[in-house]
């Protein structure tokens, strides 16, 4: 069979995600991976074969009856964007556009807004390419996540997060979607309530089909592949800021230090840290603590025995006196050690091997990060994870957050946990099933070594903050065994999982929501059909 301009088949029968924690069977022969289409007069012309690439996939997949998705970097610890199917590689689609007057929406020029801080990228653009595409134009992106090697699409897709704690996560910053949702359609979607792009630039596109639908884009904004291909997506981006980092090596767990974790409020903790009173051009933008639960004073009366802490401020232009980032350590927590020590861990006693080696690891983890100043990508760098990490996250209310790193504390006492606490906190998102649901949300992160023993302790702890009621969520790219359609259902309630799936049903008929459903959806109830009120659009 010949296979258009731009589309190889890849001769896989398995592919093992990024960080080694499963291997995805394959059908064999039913793998793709999309090109630059060769011969081609310009820009606009390959990339309107690629949305006709994804068609030919999408028509292939109903004829053999095979589910198909999209995959960049590889990065989820989860079954969330993978089947049993065929895998489409989309790493080489890099195009990016920047935004004229033209391109952009009367209305956005109306309320004020500028096209020079909107941005299009194709799928397949790494958030470390496009932060340097943005600095070298004096730009950046808005939120990004700890590490920087994720697609756009895949970030966006499983609700990339950071600890933006007043700005939202790497999907807040997305306000136009190009889906390529069945043989024949391929739409253009953005919200009724925040309209962004021209008719002229969906011409370019070759979108004949424009939808603003709030409802739809927040559906889609997060759905993990299940709504088509997205091709591209429109950013809304800042002029280039500078970050200064705030940080301790410990700070006593004390009511100040809750309040902080409560309601970002770090008045309390502000001499600790050395922070600067905050201004309209210098204000704090990021918070995040590390916590040893093996080294952790709930009493807070041994200061050296409390969490690392570290504010980040976001400045309008750059400050003068300070650091910049230096190269990153040789070590990180994920590399190949971690595979090595799984081994051990599964074999030695819990109580005599784990707190020693967290204990030993942990301060190798820590960055003296005190006075360091850079942009986005100093920061949040290009991580190269090797090895068998694990990686969980929940996603609570901040007003909960210090109850359950006590909880988690108690756990950890009666039995230890292989690796270390992070709390980030992020704003609320509109997605539909975006985890950072809670008016603050934060993303509790236990990140250590995939064994045996890790597992246990995150159901354990899953299965405790059920039996207290304390409301929460799970990453949807990280360790979520534990989700369940009923457990999918209480995190998002009844009405946003139905509005979620209506959602699908009205971008995406029969035959194509077959192509795009997989074992994960399965397993969380999210491939179910509703009678819908309206026809599909």
């Amino acid at each position: 069979m010949s296979l258009p301009n731009g589309l190889q088949r890849l001769p896989i029968s398995e592919l093992t995600n990024r960080h080694e924690n499963f291997t995805q069977p394959l059908l064999p022969g039913n793998s793709f991976k999309l090109t630059i289409p060769s011969g081609l007069p310009d820009s606009k012309s390959e990339y309107r074969q690629t949305t006709a690439n994804f068609q030919w996939l999408i028509q292939h997949a109903i004829d053999q009856n095979i589910r198909l998705r999209a995959i960049g970097k590889n990065w989820s610890f989860t079954r969330v964007g993978v089947t049993n199917g065929g895998m489409v590689d989309t790493d080489a689609l890099m195009q990016t556009f920047a935004i004229r007057q033209g391109s952009v929406a009367p209305e956005y020029l109306a309320a004020g807004k500028s096209p020079e801080n909107l941005f299009f990228a194709e799928c397949g653009t790494t958030i470390h390419i496009l932060e340097q595409l943005l600095e070298g134009r004096n730009k950046s992106i808005r939120a990004s996540g700890a590490s920087n090697g994720q697609t756009i699409a895949g970030a966006t897709s499983t609700g990339t997060h950071g600890a933006a704690f007043d700005l939202g996560s790497v999907h807040d910053t997305i306000v136009g979607l190009h889906i390529v949702c069945g043989p024949q359609k391929h739409v253009w979607l953005e919200r009724a309530s925040y309209p962004v792009a021209s008719r002229q630039f969906t011409d370019v596109l070759g979108v004949t089909e424009v939808l603003r639908d709030d409802a739809l884009f927040n559906a889609a904004v997060v759905s993990f592949g299940s709504f088509g291909f997205i091709h591209g997506i429109m950013l809304e981006i800042s002029d280039l800021f500078w970050l200064k980092s705030y940080s301790a090596k410990s700070v006593p767990y004390t009511t100040e230090l809750k309040k902080a974790m409560t309601h970002c409020d770090f008045s309390g903790i502000a001499q600790a840290l050395g922070l600067p009173l905050a201004t309209p051009d210098a204000e704090p933008y990021h918070f995040q603590l590390i916590v040893n639960p093996h080294q952790l004073d709930l009493t807070g009366a041994n200061p050296e025995r409390g969490p690392f802490a570290r504010i980040l401020y976001r400045y309008r232009a750059k400050p003068s006196g300070a650091l910049p980032p230096p190269l990153k350590p040789g070590f990180t927590y994920g590399d190949d050690t971690m595979g090595l020590i799984q081994t051990l861990l599964d074999r030695l006693k819990p109580k005599k091997s784990v707190p020693a080696l967290v204990n030993l690891l942990y301060p190798q983890a820590l960055e003296d990060t005190d006075g360091w100043i850079g942009t986005m990508s100093d920061f949040f760098g290009n991580t190269n994870i090797r090895g068998k990490a694990s990686s969980a996250a929940i996603g609570i209310n901040a007003t909960d957050s210090p109850r359950v790193l006590e909880e988690i504390a108690a756990l950890n006492a009666q039995s230890a946990y292989p690796g270390v606490l992070g709390l980030r906190w992020v704003k609320q998102t509109a997605a539909t099933l975006g985890f950072t649901r809670f008016p603050i949300t934060c993303v509790l992160e236990l990140d250590g070594i995939d064994s045996k023993l890790t597992n246990e302790f995150l159901e354990r702890t899953w299965n405790r903050l059920d039996a207290l009621d304390i409301p929460f969520t799970m990453h949807w790219g990280k360790i979520n065994f534990g989700l369940s359609e009923q457990r999918v259902r209480r995190m998002y309630g009844e009405p946003n999982i139905d509005a979620w799936l209506m959602a699908r049903q009205q971008l995406l008929d029969a035959p194509t929501r077959a192509v795009f459903t997989n074992e994960f959806m399965e397993k969380c109830g999210l491939n179910r059909e509703l009678v819908l009120d309206s026809p599909i659009v």
